[in-house]
C-alpha cells in the first residue's frame, strides 16, 4: 500500500476540517507547537492545533500524520488564551441563519421519543471529567497549603504531593461528582523546631454544569493513606 506523503496528509485534513466547519461550529487554529504538556500527563510532540469545536469543547490536534480530538480542559493557559482570541474573531453562528420551523402538520404527543445519546456525548462528558479533575487537585491542593491544622504552634506546609483517581458521578444527585484519593505532605512545626511528614486520605465533592462552571461543594480528609 503506498504511503501519502506528509505534506498531502496535511493538506487533505485542512481541507477536510474546512468543509466539515460548515456543518460544525468549528473554529480555524493552525497553531504548531514543537512540545506541549498536557494537564493528564500526555506530552504532544511537533503537534498542529488544525481548530476547535466549540459547541463540544474539542481541540482537533494534528499529530504523527493523524487528526485527534482533545478536551480543552487539558491544554495549558497559554494555549487556551490563544484559542479564546481566535473564538473571538469567529462569533458563533447566528441563530437567524436556522430556518424558522415550518408549521406542518401537528405530532403525535404519545409517540416515544428518541433515548439514544447524541453523538458528541462522550467526548463531552470526556471534557467535564478533564476540567472536574483539574479543578479538584488544585482545590486539594489549596486545602492542604492553607486550610489544614497541622501540629501546634506555628506550622507551615513545606511540600505536598496527591495521587487522585477519576471523578465519579455521585449517585442520586446531577452535575455533582466525587475525586478521592491520598494527599502526601511535610510540614515544619515551631514547637521543637521539628519537619514531619504526614500521609492522609483526601475526598473532593464537587458541582459541574460544564467545564467552565465548576464549584467545589466540600474537601474532607483523614488519617491514613486511602479513602475507603
Amino acid at each position: 500500500m503506498t504511503r501519502l506523503p506528509r505534506a498531502l496528509v496535511c493538506s487533505l485534513a485542512a481541507v477536510l476540517l474546512t468543509a466539515s466547519s460548515a456543518l460544525a461550529d468549528l473554529v480555524p487554529l493552525n497553531l504548531r507547537y514543537p512540545r506541549l504538556s498536557l494537564a493528564n500527563g500526555r506530552v504532544l510532540k511537533d503537534a498542529t492545533l488544525r481548530s476547535f469545536n466549540r459547541e463540544a469543547g474539542l481541540i482537533y490536534v494534528l499529530e504523527d500524520h493523524q487528526l485527534k480530538p482533545y478536551p480543552v480542559a487539558l491544554f495549558p493557559g497559554f494555549v487556551t488564551d490563544r484559542i479564546d482570541a481566535r473564538a473571538a474573531e469567529h462569533p458563533e453562528p447566528s441563530a437567524k441563519s436556522v430556518p424558522p420551523a415550518s408549521p406542518a402538520a401537528p405530532t403525535n404527543a404519545s409517540a416515544p421519543q428518541s433515548q439514544s445519546q447524541p453523538p458528541d456525548y462522550a467526548a463531552r462528558e470526556e471534557a467535564l471529567r478533564a476540567a472536574v479533575a483539574t479543578k479538584a487537585r488544585e482545590a486539594a491542593l489549596r486545602h492542604l497549603r492553607y486550610k489544614l491544622k497541622l501540629g501546634s504552634g506555628y506550622t507551615t506546609v513545606t511540600d505536598v504531593d496527591l495521587d487522585l483517581r477519576a471523578p465519579e458521578p455521585v449517585r442520586g444527585w446531577s452535575q455533582r461528582y466525587r475525586v478521592e484519593g491520598d494527599s502526601f505532605y511535610s510540614y515544619y512545626e515551631s514547637v521543637g523546631g521539628a519537619f514531619h511528614r504526614r500521609s492522609r486520605g483526601i475526598e473532593i465533592l464537587l458541582e459541574a454544569k460544564s467545564p467552565t462552571d465548576i464549584k467545589v461543594l466540600e474537601i474532607n480528609t483523614r488519617w491514613g493513606s486511602s479513602w475507603n
